[in-house]
């Protein structure tokens, strides 16, 4: 299930610090930033807008137009960027500039945004950009036109200003700009070249499956042998030199074995292309999905012997393939699972991946250990031995995102190889020995050449006691104190989100209550953790700024949850606006969904007139619930409603499905007592719970709260369908989960087993429950190491939460630790689940 909330996270990850940390917000420019070399009356023309310099000086600046891109290379960019600034700065022409070298190589796009004020002006403009920067030459931009013969200059016609107005979920939308005539009158662009008849006809270009900036990827058919299929990679500007690197690493490696044979070299036109025999096979990081014994609930030993087959085979493979590269002096430069191919019925693999390759200088590569220590990648050989152990790890549980978080990540292996897998001892040595330099490629394929004789036998793996049971001291109350202090210690009013937060919080809005401010919040008052005044001043603050243009309607994103985290707080007058906001606009905007739609914001009326019987809110609650019988598509029995966030077909669970309308309407029957809501939330439900048993059947059931099946169970057992919700509780006895949080994670799916504790008086389902939280005790909290520098002022000890992805730390509510606590805190200490309005009771 896509991910709506995921970005583009490099811009996040630049730095070496503990947290999520924006770009745009957290970097000082260079010392030798693009305007250093001009005078002081200069740079005071320009201001700094997030990762750009801008000169908008422009008295009447239209709203949209024809905008300029200026595209150069690296090499030449200190030099571009100062001729370009000084040219617009006398001409007297608005545009935006990159800050600086670093940012530029980070940004991925144009060195330079020009706003010309009119027609003429942009035409006048054009020509003598032109003329500055004859010969200049940058990467294709591809959304744009390029300018006559000009292979640095790309136009379009679009919006100036950024965007007032969201999405559903929070993104900005620019405005649809209006139609205009092409502005020359003495030229036009010529038709794009369709990519067909390549090297004098020989390639056919059959389909593109990766575009960049810096070039596109096609397969084609080689009409010359027989239209054998082939993977055409193309390079534009730059990225040429980088294709003729890979060519190279291809022909030294094309008799080792396990990588593409090199097919041909050429250019078309201005592009540069290799040609690359096509190899058949499976991602790698797809071979888990279909073999692994633990992606299913239960233990099958049988399975997991069949894994550790599996497993054993790619490992020799992969060593092989790094040997066989070192033997030729070359080095891999680290590769991760993406870059690996596996037959799905031999398991042999292939290195198609070799844009980092590098040469040893020396072409021996043993693969002997000789004191390498604990290289963390690079090209060094060291470095590619700690990358075969990570994608071996992968291959296991995909968490290695956390080994820059946590030095100890692979010794961590051992619960999952050994206590879940059953596996034997030896092969968590291996991995770690493997990738802190005690055994070299050598060495491992002598353990592994004998292939009747897999390092020993599988043996059962009974479920381990959970933390409440082992008796522990502390044990998950000493957990949710250091979380709470974990949170509290990397508050910063500094921050544009006052606590750090996932990403997807920047680029929307700061305070909403799944990503930002408000939930992290409304999570600690909930658990008991009294809020600072600072922090409450905080957010007074920014509700009384608040644009609402800015901010979407729903419950985890929007209006309406920080209205109800507001109010926890204190804050009745600013929650009443905020709510009255999302009312008027939220029917109009038609997303149905728990989350980000009607069905949260009617939920947030209900909350509200549960607690202050204005009828106002019930009114509300009421238009809502109408606005969903009348979208409702029915069909067979069923009901269901299409998301507005832009994906193709109804979606599932109960954040973007159709279980969270169910929710809502179930909690309007209840309240307003009219069956109508009750017979469309069953409908509703009953759509769930057939594509649940369709993609159990495919093997493709997401256990999630908030796409996939612990959402579902959520809402089934509010309805009191207590035989269908334990046929989808079933398929949550999990013991692994590769998140951690709330909305995706094992904290969500333990809280659905919470759940049914309480609805069904099974205790066995809070002992799951607490065998999940107990993973994610062991696994994913933290202390974080001392190179980071967070401290509590009293000394307390602090466990960090990695947010989606792993990479970095969060605190938000449906990623990171606020949602984390609010699991264990339940756990521990009773109570309903959040945002669900158990207060009303079954039907």
């Amino acid at each position: 299930m896509r991910n709506e909330r995921w970005v583009h996270r490099p811009l996040f990850t630049w730095n070496d610090t503990l947290f999520f940390d924006p770009l745009d917000a957290f970097h000082e420019p260079d010392a030798d930033h693009f305007l250093a070399g001009f005078d002081a009356a200069t740079r005071a023309r320009f201001v700094r807008r997030g990762i750009r310099w801008s000169h908008r000086h422009d008295p009447a600046p239209p709203e949209q137009g024809w905008k300029i891109h200026i595209s150069v290379g690296h090499r030449q960019v200190r030099e571009i960027a100062a001729s370009v600034a000084g040219h617009l700065t006398a001409r007297g022409t608005d545009f935006e500039i990159a800050l600086d070298p670093t940012v530029f190589a980070m940004q991925g796009g144009p060195l330079a945004t020009v706003y010309p004020h009119d027609v003429e002006d942009f035409k006048s403009c054009l020509a003598g950009l032109a003329r500055l920067l004859d010969g200049v030459e940058g990467p294709c931009v591809p959304s744009d036109v390029r300018y006559r013969d000009s292979k640095a200059l790309y136009l379009r016609y679009g919006p100036f200003h950024d965007a007032r107005t969201v999405d559903v979920l929070g993104r900005r939308l620019p405005p649809a700009p209006d139609w205009a005539p092409w502005p020359f009158d003495d030229w036009k662009p010529a038709d794009e070249d369709p990519g067909d008849g390549l090297l004098g006809g020989r390639f056919r270009v059959t389909d593109t499956i990766r575009s960049s900036r810096d070039g596109d990827v096609h397969t084609a058919e080689d009409t010359a042998h027989d239209d054998r299929k082939v993977l055409l990679k193309e390079a534009r500007h730059e990225a040429a030199d980088l294709l003729g690197r890979e060519w190279m690493f291809l022909n030294l490696l094309a008799a080792a074995g396990s990588y593409p044979a090199p097919v041909a070299k050429f250019q078309h036109g201005e592009h540069h292309y290799i040609a690359v025999e096509f190899v058949e096979g499976t991602a790698l990081d797809r071979l888990p999905a279909a073999h692994h014994p633990l992606v299913r609930a239960g233990f099958d030993a049988d399975r997991s012997r069949a894994y550790l087959r599996i497993f054993l085979t790619v490992l020799r493979g992969l060593a092989r393939a790094v040997r066989a590269a070192h033997d030729r002096g070359v080095l891999l430069g680290g590769f991760t699972a993406s870059d690996v191919l596996v037959d799905p019925e031999s398991f042999e693999v292939s290195i198609v991946g070799l844009e980092s390759c590098r040469l040893t200088g020396t072409g021996t590569g043993d693969g002997s250990a000789s004191g390498s220590g604990s290289a963390r990648g690079g090209a060094t050989e060291a470095g590619d031995r700690y990358a075969l152990a990570r994608v071996m790890a992968d291959l296991i549980l995909p968490v290695t995102g956390m080994s820059y978080l946590r030095e100890d990540l692979l010794d961590l292996y051992r619960i999952f190889i050994v206590e879940d897998l059953g596996w034997p001892e030896r092969v968590h040595r291996l991995l770690v020995d493997l990738a802190r330099g005690r055994i070299g490629l050598v060495g491992l394929l002598d353990v592994l050449e004998d292939e009747a004789a897999p390092l020993g036998r599988v043996g059962t793996t009974p479920p381990r006691p959970a933390a409440e049971e082992r008796r522990e001291p502390g044990g998950a109350q000493a957990a949710v104190a250091a979380v709470a202090a974990f949170i509290e210690a990397a508050a910063d009013t500094g921050r544009d989100t006052l606590f750090p937060v996932d990403p997807f919080a920047h680029v929307t809005n700061p305070l909403g209550l799944g990503s930002g401010a408000s939930g992290v919040l409304w999570a600690l008052h909930s658990c008991g953790v009294p809020v600072r005044p600072v922090w409450r001043d905080w957010l007074r603050a920014e509700l009384a700024g608040i644009d609402p243009a800015r901010y979407p309607d729903g419950l985890m994103n929007g209006l309406a949850g920080i209205a109800w985290a507001a109010d926890s707080l204190g804050l009745a007058a600013a929650a009443a606006e905020l709510l009255d906001q999302a009312n008027r606009r939220v029917v109009e905007r038609g997303d149905p969904t728990f989350h980000h739609g009607l069905a949260g914001v009617g939920m947030t009326n209900l909350h509200f007139f549960l607690r202050s019987r204005d009828p106002r809110h019930l009114a509300a609650a009421r238009h809502c619930a109408g606005a969903l019988h009348d979208t409702a598509q029915r069909e067979e029995g069923w009901a269901s409603w299409l998301s507005g966030s832009g994906v193709r077909g109804p979606l599932t669970g109960l954040g973007s499905g159709q279980a969270g309308v169910a929710l809502f309407l179930l909690r309007m029957h209840q309240v307003s007592g009219e069956e109508r809501h009750l017979a469309l939330g069953r409908e509703a439900l009953a759509w769930e719970t057939a594509r649940a048993a369709a993609d159990g059947e495919e093997g493709g059931t997401d256990p999630s709260v908030e796409t996939g099946s612990a959402g579902v169970a959520k809402v089934l057992l509010r309805y009191g369908d207590l035989a269908a919700a334990r046929g989808v509780l079933r398929g949550l006895d999990l013991r692994h989960s590769a998140q951690p949080g709330y909305a995706r994670g094992m904290c969500g799916i333990a809280d659905a087993l919470l759940d049914a504790a309480q609805f069904t008086g099974d205790p066995a389902y809070r002992g799951t429950a607490l065998r999940q939280l107990d993973f994610v005790r062991r696994v994913f909290l933290f202390e974080p190491p001392e190179r980071f520098g967070l401290r509590d002022a009293d000394g307390r000890p602090l466990l960090g939460v990695p947010g989606e992805g792993l990479l970095r730390c969060s605190t938000d509510y449906l990623t990171g630790s606020a949602g984390v606590l609010r699991v264990l805190h339940r756990a521990g200490s009773g109570g309903t689940a959040d945002f669900l309005l158990d207060e009303v009771g079954l039907p």
